[in-house]
């Protein structure tokens, strides 16, 4: 079962049109890490995974702490 967090992580790259593999591009987060967040496989995320995850999808400061 899913995270919260992994939830969340899903939502977001899906609400910016991109696949598990464009987010591995852009954040540098391996597409198995990024898949294992989603499913839950994988939880407590590093702080610099998150930061990582969070410019890859351009989130805003505000959206950050949400």
């Amino acid at each position: 079962m899913a995270s919260e967090f992994g939830t969340v992580l899903r939502r977001l790259r899906e609400q910016a049109g991109l696949t598990q593999e464009e987010l591995e591009r852009r954040s540098e987060i391996s597409v198995s890490t990024i898949r294992g967040l989603e499913n839950g496989r994988r939880g407590n995320p590093r702080m610099t995974t998150v930061q990582k995850l969070a410019d890859a999808l351009t989130l805003s400061r505000a959206d950050r702490w949400t």
